[in-house]
């Protein structure tokens, strides 16, 4: 005898597709929103701490500005959409960075000497690295075949006076700049012109992050 259904029957079959479908839903957008988190986090922990409470700012509207004096500010969603459309560009130029950049064994390898050896130099800042996940890499602009051991001289204390991150470090190192009589400061680095790449770096502002 075939089997009969009643419309009972079929909102409770379509009721339970329904929740089948929302469950894996909500599992795919748990997976999205815990690797955007993860993204977020790692691009944020590479940059300074004014920049990461100039970006919090952005999106929670917390500005202090006397509104009486500078007028109306953007609506709250209109301050989120323009702090992550400059998360979005930032994560495009760690992404280049990235991509033109050597793993810690190849540093090792061109610079002849242990894996060991780079690591210590990256935490004595004579070597500048950018972690992706667990891993270091190490942009290419410092590394030139002229220099004593292999790399530009100064990173560390360039470093150290520098307004922003590794990203755009790299940026500002790779740019002909005209204090330094049109060099960039990578190439006035490797000419051992240490002080006036530094005494440039120091008056950089935040925006060239």
């Amino acid at each position: 005898m075939p089997a009969t259904t009643t419309p009972g029957d079929d909102r409770t079959t379509t009721r339970r597709a329904s929740r089948a479908e929302n469950s894996s839903a909500g599992h795919r957008g748990r997976a999205t929103s815990t690797a955007f988190t993860e993204a977020l986090s790692d691009t944020l922990s590479s940059v300074p701490k004014p920049a990461r409470d100039s970006f919090l700012r952005s999106v929670t509207g917390d500005d202090q500005l006397d509104s009486s004096l500078w007028g109306r500010g953007p609506s709250a969603t209109q301050r989120k959409q323009a702090a992550l459309e400059n998360l979005r560009r930032q994560f495009a130029a760690r992404s280049a960075v990235l991509e033109y950049s050597l793993t810690r064994a190849e540093a090792a390898d061109l610079l002849e000497v242990s894996e060991q050896a780079v690591l210590d130099r990256i935490k004595s800042g004579d070597l500048l690295g950018l972690k992706k996940g667990r891993e270091w890499r190490l942009p290419l602009w410092q590394f030139n075949a002229g220099c004593a051991h292999g790399f530009v001289p100064g990173l560390a204390r360039l470093r150290n006076s520098f307004p922003g991150g590794v990203v755009s470090l790299t940026e500002w190192a790779a740019t002909p700049n005209v204090d330094l009589d049109g060099a960039t400061p990578t190439q006035a680095l490797a000419a051992n012109r240490i002080d006036d790449v530094i005494a440039v770096a120091a008056t950089s502002t935040s925006a060239a992050w």
